[in-house]
C-alpha cells in the first residue's frame, strides 16, 4: 500500500466533496490541511469523519485559524462574535443546538489539530510554513504568499504543502532556496472544487460533484 499521504484543502464543511475525495484514495493516509469548519452546512458531519479517520490511524489534521476561531470562541468564551461572523453561524446552525457535541468536537480539535506536522521530507501547515525564529507565531495560522515570507525548511524537507488562500487552482511557487510550495485551497465551499493533492507524485486531483474524476 502507498504510505505517501493525500492531502485534502481548506473543507469548510463540504462533507459531499470530502466523502468523494476520500472514495477517490480509500486505502491512502490523508493529511488535512485545516480549515473544516466555518461557512458550509455540513461541519459537523466533517469533523464527525475526520476524527473517525483519525481513530482508525489513518488521518492527521493542522490547525486551522477557523479550528482556531472555533476553539477560541467555545472553549474559551472570547471573541464569539468574531468566529459567527466569519463563518461560524453556519458551524453552529450544523449542531441544532447540540452544545455539548459542539464542546466536545471543539475539545478534540483542541487536542488533536496540530500547528503543523512533518512527514518525510514534507512540511504540512494550514497558511504558510513557520517562522523558524519563532518571531510571528501566527504566520503559519493567517500568512498569505506575496504578503508573508516563505521561510526556509528544515534540512532534508524539499516541500511544503499549505491551503487558507483560496486559488482558481492549485499553486506550486519554488523558494529562493530550491524547495517547492504548494498552495491547494480551491475555496470548495464558495468553487464545489476540492482539492485532493496526491504527495506520491504531485498530482492534484481536483474532486467535483459533477465531475468525479477530473485531475489537474
Amino acid at each position: 500500500m502507498n504510505t505517501l499521504p493525500i492531502v485534502i484543502g481548506d473543507i469548510h464543511g463540504r462533507l459531499d466533496l470530502l466523502r468523494l475525495a476520500l472514495d477517490r484514495f480509500p486505502h491512502r493516509p490523508v493529511v488535512f490541511i485545516g480549515d473544516l469548519v466555518d461557512r458550509g452546512f455540513e461541519s459537523r458531519g466533517v469533523v464527525g469523519l475526520v476524527r473517525a479517520l483519525a481513530a482508525a490511524g489513518r488521518a492527521q489534521l493542522c490547525l486551522g485559524n477557523h479550528e482556531e476561531m472555533l476553539i477560541t470562541a467555545v472553549l474559551k468564551g472570547r471573541a464569539r462574535d468574531h468566529w459567527l461572523d466569519n463563518g461560524g453561524q453556519a458551524t453552529l446552525d450544523s449542531y441544532g443546538g447540540d452544545s455539548a457535541d459542539l464542546e466536545d468536537d471543539a475539545q478534540w480539535l483542541l487536542e488533536h489539530a496540530r500547528p503543523w506536522i512533518q512527514r518525510g521530507h514534507v512540511l504540512f501547515a494550514h497558511a504558510m510554513r513557520p517562522d523558524p525564529s519563532d518571531q510571528d507565531e501566527d504566520i503559519h495560522l493567517w500568512g498569505r504568499p506575496g504578503e508573508a515570507p516563505l521561510h526556509r525548511l528544515r534540512p532534508g524537507v524539499s516541500h511544503s504543502v499549505h491551503g487558507h488562500t483560496p486559488m482558481e487552482r492549485p499553486v506550486s511557487l519554488q523558494a529562493p532556496d530550491g524547495t517547492v510550495a504548494w498552495f491547494i485551497d480551491t475555496g470548495a465551499f464558495h468553487t464545489g472544487v476540492l482539492c485532493a493533492l496526491d504527495t506520491a507524485d504531485w498530482t492534484p486531483h481536483l474532486i467535483r460533484l459533477e465531475e468525479q474524476d477530473g485531475s489537474t
